[in-house]
């Protein structure tokens, strides 16, 4: 074969951390596999310090994946030696009976703590109305501990090109292009992040992401509260003229938070033109008049800001679907990083088998109905 033709067994597609756990779960296969991406691993929508991992989320086949994501990630730690979630928790504020239907039907640990107990739930809070949902096994993922250790896993199989399209061949094989090469593989696993509607859209897919940009500032814990729980929080109650959600930033001394809600992101378009009315400062200043209501243990002043991409499918933040087709597997949603181990499995398995696996059709039957 000529240089510039390759011929791969399996290529994934995206270095974030569901392409490198995929790629790591199918050498452990010994399938023939390579990663491409034009970015470093991990700093694209990957990126950042912290991540929440929660158990908790309106359709119980989640839960289930959450379930055994966290069950993933702890044997990634035992392999690597490496903390990757930690065991602050998760407290929510403004759940309903029906918000714990998915941690009882999986057999998830929870438990309410009354108002008067807030200080011993969250260091940071303050009153409040209405009970605690405590989530006792979440926690906020490390997440340079996560990427740097899937990229040492996965090693030299990286291969750092952008794929321009992708083509399902007459013969069943996947052609896809780089700068410098054209390649043919036996099945293309694409988790892209925000490039996955392009690339999906030669194979007929019309795959329905939006994207918008979203403002997490941070705060420093204030002096006499750090060794003070704290741990992740979601606050959908509205009694602090806000909705957020948070986690401590591990190893410092600072706390990472943002908005929930309709409006709450800055969309762009197909060209990357913000099409929003309102800039990130607007959110961060938000964010800040939460802080002063509600979290008094933190000092309301910014110190730094992630503006990160959110990739929402029509049923929210939290949805998640893949679509197969012979020699192409796909994967969007948001919120992916805490089922990294668990989707990087079943992945891998649509990858060797070519069919997608119960589990992720399960995952995304409702992620394209109405939020």
């Amino acid at each position: 074969m000529a240089e510039h033709k390759r011929e791969l067994d399996i290529a994934v597609i995206g270095a974030g951390v569901l392409g490198l756990s995929t790629t790591e779960a199918l050498l452990r296969r010994g399938a023939n596999v390579k990663c491409f991406d034009g970015r470093r691993p991990g700093s694209g929508q990957s990126g950042g310090l912290s991540r929440t991992f929660r158990h908790r989320h309106d359709d119980p086949h989640i839960v289930d994946l959450a379930a055994r994501g966290l069950a993933g990630y702890r044997e990634w730690e035992r392999r690597s030696g490496v903390e990757m979630v930690g065991t602050e928790g998760c407290a929510y504020l403004g759940t309903t009976p029906a918000d714990t239907t998915g941690l009882k039907t999986h057999q998830v640990p929870h438990h309410y703590a009354p108002a008067s107990d807030r200080a011993e739930v969250f260091g940071a809070l303050g009153p409040i109305d209405g009970p605690l949902l405590v989530d006792p096994t979440a926690g906020a993922l490390r997440v340079n501990h996560v990427i740097e250790t899937l990229t040492g896993w996965v090693g030299d199989h990286i291969i750092a090109n952008d794929i321009h399209s992708l083509l399902v061949l007459d013969n069943g094989k996947v052609e896809f292009q780089t700068a410098d090469a054209i390649y043919h593989a036996r099945h293309v696993v694409l988790c892209a992040g925000v490039d996955t509607p392009r690339l999906a859209a030669r194979l007929g897919w019309d795959i329905p992401l939006d994207c918008a940009l979203h403002a997490r500032p941070h705060y420093r814990i204030r002096e006499e509260l750090r060794g003070a729980p704290t741990p992740c929080w979601v606050d959908k109650s509205g009694q602090f003229g806000e909705m957020v959600y948070g986690s401590v930033i591990p190893y410092t001394d600072q706390y990472v938070l943002g908005l929930i809600g309709d409006g709450v992101d800055v969309p762009f378009d197909a060209r990357g033109a913000l099409t929003g009315e309102e800039g990130m400062e607007d959110h961060v200043r938000r964010v800040t008049g939460y802080v002063e209501r509600a979290l008094p243990g933190l000092i309301p002043e910014p110190i730094g800001v992630r503006v990160c991409i959110m990739s929402k499918l029509p049923a929210g933040s939290d949805a998640l679907r893949a679509w197969h087709a012979p020699g192409v597997t796909a994967i969007a949603g948001h919120n992916l990083f805490k089922f990294a181990p668990e989707l990087g499995e079943l992945l891998a398995d649509s990858a060797v088998q070519d069919r997608l696996p119960a589990d992720l059709e399960l995952a995304g039957a409702r992620a394209l109905g109405a939020a």
